[in-house]
């Protein structure tokens, strides 16, 4: 069975043009600077402003098909550069082809009174009320936009053929320029339309969707042994290379002992020095004399003495520090170390198991979520992008502190699953929290803003 063609709309006649040469003139080569512009904003504007040289008139308007709805939209005017479509007039005229199109067919051209159409103010004040409707009409013969001539004084048998002309013309080119579809219109939904959008939407807004949010992450250590400067000096050497792996008792670190190696001797010195007298006062407890009354404090200086000996030799010994475990040494430099003075307290270099490693999150506060142990992380390293280390959270920190990017944020770490990452590896790590409607995750953020912002 074969589908019957589309009937087409049946064409105008057009009355015969006034014997004028002068005016078919005109008609034509306007008719030719039609075809000619490249697109429909510069064709309206033309077709405002320079249709003057076919017609007199004292303002037009171009009025196009609205995409939302029903009713006509101003798009020109003759004498303006841009149309305000809040303006009283512009609004008044598209209110006037709306009433107009109530009563009768817009699809045809006509001449009528404004006042007696629509009673507007701006219509009222306005000087020109002798109106014409030239429609311009699409492929079926529907009006897809339209020319509106005011003037003071009604159109001449003459005028009504050259503008009838001059719509099918424009009418042709704003369809060439347009691809066919001079007026991409957006179907509006009727109320049961509107009432499935409203519950799919809040469907969508109900799903339940699992938090997340993204977050820089290292590979550190987890449980670290810190070498740390015992007393304050200079560090000679370090014994051993970065990331070499060092054995339990293996030297790792000197300082400069020349300062407690003076302190040590001094201390020896000193120690003789409570010694002899302790001696001498308790030989001279057999004889007759004053000398005994002093030994009580001359042993309680012995074993102050004997305290700043054992206190010298324990610094001179813990100048050459060993490392308390196997493992690895974990520093930047030598040449950032060696030579620097430090403090007491200051970390040098750390001694890690490079089997014992855990993820540190820095997780922004303006990310902040409910998290709980054992969450899912998964995380991205940037030597290896193309798969993710799958990890458990595993704490929190109730704290936020400042990153070295100048970001509040609470340390989050994890224990990875399967294979063990390279300590110092970064990357991006993905927590998940718990479970919430899609429309809470979205808007989270801007309601959080708001009140910021607002300060509520």
């Amino acid at each position: 069975m074969t589908s019957s063609p589309e009937p087409r709309p049946t064409p105008q006649i057009h009355r015969a043009i006034p014997p004028d040469q002068g005016s078919l003139a005109a008609l034509l080569q306007f008719e030719a600077e039609l075809r000619r512009w490249p697109t429909v904003a510069e064709l309206v504007y033309h077709i405002a402003n320079e249709t003057r040289r076919i017609i007199a008139y004292d303002q037009m308007f171009v009025l196009r098909h609205a995409r939302i709805g029903e009713g006509f939209q101003v798009i020109a005017a003759s004498s303006l550069a841009t149309v305000d479509r809040n303006a009283p007039l512009i609004r008044a005229v598209e209110q006037t082809v709306a009433a107009l199109g109530a009563g009768t067919s817009i699809d045809q051209p006509r001449d009528f009174d404004a006042h007696a159409v629509h009673a507007d103010p701006a219509i009222v004040d306005y000087p020109f009320t002798a109106w014409r409707w030239q429609p311009l009409l699409d492929a079926k013969g529907t009006a897809f936009g339209g020319l509106i001539v005011a003037r003071a004084e009604p159109m001449r048998e003459g005028e009504i053929v050259r503008l009838e002309r001059i719509g099918e013309t424009a009418g042709h080119a704003w369809r060439a320029l347009a691809g066919g579809v001079p007026v991409r219109r957006i179907r509006k939904f009727g109320k049961r339309e509107r009432r499935g959008l409203a519950v799919l939407l809040a469907g969508i807004a109900l799903f339940p969707v699992q938090m997340t949010a993204l977050a820089p992450v290292e590979v550190v250590s987890a449980r670290p042994f810190v070498v740390a400067a015992p007393f304050s000096g200079v560090i000679e050497r370090i014994e051993v290379a970065p990331n070499a792996a060092v054995k339990a008792g293996q030297p790792v670190l000197t300082l400069d002992d020349t300062k407690v190696r003076n302190e040590l001797e001094q201390a020896a010195e000193k120690l003789e020095v409570a010694r002899a007298r302790v001696e001498r006062s308790t030989s001279a407890a057999f004889e007759p004399g004053d000398e005994t009354r002093d030994i009580t404090i001359m042993r309680a200086e012995l074993e102050v003495a004997e305290a700043d000996y054992a206190y010298a030799r324990d610094l001179l010994a813990r100048s050459h520090i060993v490392a308390p475990r196997a493992g690895v040494a974990l520093y930047s430099d030598r040449r950032d170390w060696e030579g620097r003075a430090v403090n007491v307290g200051d970390p040098v270099l750390q001694i890690v198991d490079p089997k014992e490693v855990e993820l540190r999150i820095d997780l922004p506060t303006k990310e902040q979520m409910e998290l709980a142990p054992g969450n899912q992380v998964r995380v991205w390293l940037d030597a290896q992008p193309l798969w993710a280390i799958d990890a458990r959270l595993q704490n929190v920190s109730y704290q936020s502190r400042q990153t070295a990017n100048g970001v509040l944020a609470f340390t989050v770490t994890a224990k990875p699953l399967g294979k063990t990452p390279r300590i110092g590896s970064r990357g991006t790590a993905k927590v998940y929290g718990r479970w919430a409607p899609l429309g809470y995750a979205l808007l989270r953020r801007p309601i959080a803003s708001l009140r910021q912002y607002l300060g509520l």
